[in-house]
Parts: structure tokens; C-alpha cells; sequence
């Protein structure tokens, strides 16, 4: 399927600078594409939806590759999370988790390497919950992108402390999950 990610709009954020806005698909609540396009935070209409990829790494020691948010996001800046992004015009599932690891932590996932663990509704979104098992030395060393300040592999019962005290997002699905 064709990309739109060369479609990117840009506007006038005021502040002296362009910012890039992303063409998202809307999707029913199956995540069927619904033929229609939209800049990210746009309001969607009752059933329609912004299809989003949560994508967790774990490695043969049973490690997870967390982030850290950058200080600069609107939304969690600062937060250490699992890669989470929205899917782009033009993309699938699959597609969207491949590259939102890619732009947040350089590295390039094959598709082979992801497992879908769950998709579930919240709010206008429809979230993939992806697992991705790799060999950490097959790779490369993680580079934090744009949206991460930095990145560190973490034990799961670490991440579980790390959750109950409030140091890392607490997603909804986590304790089933994870």
C-alpha cells in the first residue's frame, strides 16, 4: 500500500516555526480504513477512530527496552514508557510499530520479530499492543530519536517496580501483558 508519509502537511504553530502535522487514517471500530484522512488531532465523529501502536521489546533475557519521553512532547514529556505512536496515513499495523521504533530508537524491527498481543478501544483510539522478541545483540545499540531522551533495557521485575511507583506509565493492560 502506498505511503502518505511524504504527504505530510505543515502549518504555523505560532512560535516562529513549522511544525509537521501527520495524515492518520480513519478506521471503524474493526480497524478497517474508512477512506478518509485526517490531520492527527483532528476530532473524529462517534465510531471513527485513530488506529495507535504500542510496541514493547523484550530480548532473550527477558529484558524490556523502555524510553523516556523528551521533554519537549505535549503529551507525558519526561515519562518513561513503552515506544508508542500513531499509525500513518497509508500504513498498517505492523508497518506503523516497525517505524515508530525506528524514528524513537533506531532500530530497524523486522516484521517477523512482531507479535500482536491485543487490540483494544480507548477513547477515539484503537491500540495495537505489539511484542517484539529479538536477540539484543542482532539489534544494534539502541540511539534515542527526537521523541525519546533516553532509552536502557530493564529487567521485567524492575519494570514492575518501576510501575508500582509511579516511575513508568502505567498502561491499562499492563499486568495482563506484560
Amino acid at each position: 500500500m502506498h505511503s502518505w508519509r511524504s504527504c505530510i502537511a505543515l502549518r504555523w504553530d505560532g512560535t516562529n516555526k513549522w511544525a509537521n502535522m501527520e495524515l492518520c487514517d480513519v478506521v471503524d471500530q474493526f480497524g478497517n480504513q474508512t477512506g478518509h484522512m485526517v490531520t492527527r488531532g483532528t476530532k473524529l465523529a462517534a465510531g471513527e477512530y485513530y488506529l495507535v501502536v504500542h510496541v514493547w521489546i523484550r530480548d532473550e533475557n527477558n529484558n524490556y527496552l523502555i524510553q523516556q519521553r523528551a521533554l519537549h512532547l505535549e503529551s507525558g514529556p519526561g515519562a518513561w514508557a513503552t515506544t508508542v505512536g500513531y499509525v500513518l496515513a497509508g500504513e498498517e499495523s505492523i508497518t506503523g510499530a516497525i517505524r515508530e521504533v525506528k524514528e524513537e530508537l533506531g532500530i530497524q524491527l523486522l516484521s517477523t520479530h512482531l507479535k500482536r498481543l491485543e487490540r483494544h478501544t480507548l477513547e477515539n483510539r484503537l491500540e495495537d499492543i505489539w511484542l517484539a522478541e529479538v536477540q539484543r545483540n542482532s539489534i544494534g545499540i539502541p540511539v534515542p530519536g527526537n521523541e525519546a531522551a533516553d532509552c536502557r533495557w530493564i529487567a521485567r521485575t524492575d519494570l514492575e517496580e518501576m510501575v508500582n511507583q509511579g516511575g513508568f506509565f502505567r498502561y491499562s493492560y499492563h499486568g495482563r501483558l506484560i
